[in-house]
């Protein structure tokens, strides 16, 4: 399968020409509304919910960058929203707890995976249901897709698909390297979903089965490879099968067109994060890219040129 996808890769190149698209900035927004560390971004509509670590969740207009709106989850550690085709909103916290240890004689507390709390909202703020997710012990990612929840569990190295409904385990995918705490995935085109395999540089997309369909990527310095320490740290795609990549340190955000054959840097991004941080990324179906300057918190919005 893989090898097919890459002669049928090698065919479009030769017949066709592709080319990335071009971004630029358009605006920032919510250095006066956001109060916490921003950990995820996600959009529905015409609107952007911005997910802080205290669990509260603010709402802004696509288009104009003005909040809309608030509300509070009341969870603690909050580190990632999912918002299904029907407008329900997945708040997920992963739960820790610190425990003494013993090093070399010495005394250290150090932060132990209890497990996932989710609460579900719906677009105006209102508890729905609690779900319970009983395998995950982490999730740093989150996406609805085909009426299944995909969640990124960093602690056990493994994307969990479960039930939406339920919260059963249907699927894990394991094998990923990861590193810095990080770990992110996207949804992909024709039900599959894309994974910023980090620690190897490269990004993977696989069926929903966990099939890989295809992996592309490797550590360097041209643009079409992945910087740093490990890289990429999200990525999205845009509508028009493009894929964005997210790296850190320094911040480099990178428009691949369709074949992943050619790649675009968004101009005139200033320094997102610091050191081995997560940059959140969402992308609309009009394939605006907004991104969050996390502890800064704000949020950087690119367009088309």
């Amino acid at each position: 399968m893989i090898r097919f996808f890459s002669l049928f890769l090698a065919l479009l190149v030769s017949s066709s020409t592709f080319a990335a698209s071009a971004y630029k900035v358009e605006q920032k927004f919510g250095s006066k509304v956001c109060k916490d560390i921003i950990t995820y971004l996600a959009v529905y509509k015409d609107k952007i919910y911005v997910l802080e670590q205290g669990g509260t969740v603010r709402v802004f207009d696509t288009k104009t960058g003005a909040a809309t709106g608030e509300f509070n989850a009341e969870l603690k550690n909050t580190t990632a929203i999912a918002i299904s085709p029907a407008g329900e909103i997945y708040v997920f916290s992963t739960i820790t707890k610190r425990v003494p240890k013993i090093i070399n004689n010495r005394k250290y507390f150090l932060n132990t995976f209890e497990g996932v709390a989710c609460t579900i909202f719906d677009l105006a703020g209102k508890k729905i249901r609690s779900l319970k997710l009983s395998d995950p012990k982490s999730v740093t990612a989150a996406r609805i897709i085909n009426g299944k929840l995909l969640v990124a569990d960093q602690y056990q190295h493994a994307l969990f698909i479960l039930d939406s409904k339920t919260g059963e385990k249907i699927g894990i995918k394991r094998g990923f390297r990861l590193c810095c705490g990080l770990f992110d995935f996207c949804e992909g085109p024709n039900q599959t979903y894309a994974v910023a395999n980090l620690g190897a540089f490269n990004v993977q997309q696989f069926t929903l089965e966990g099939k890989l369909i295809q992996s592309f990527g490797k550590r360097g310095r041209s643009l079409t490879e992945f910087h740093g320490c490990c890289n990429p740290v999200s990525l999205g795609y845009l509508p028009d099968g493009g894929l964005v990549t997210v790296e850190k340190d320094p911040t480099r955000v990178k428009i691949y067109d369709p074949t992943y054959q050619t790649a675009q840097q968004i101009e005139g991004l200033e320094e997102l994060v610091k050191g081995c941080s997560y940059i959140p990324v969402a992308i609309n179906d009009q394939g605006q890219i907004f991104l969050a300057a996390s502890t800064k918190k704000y949020i950087v919005k690119c367009v088309p040129k």
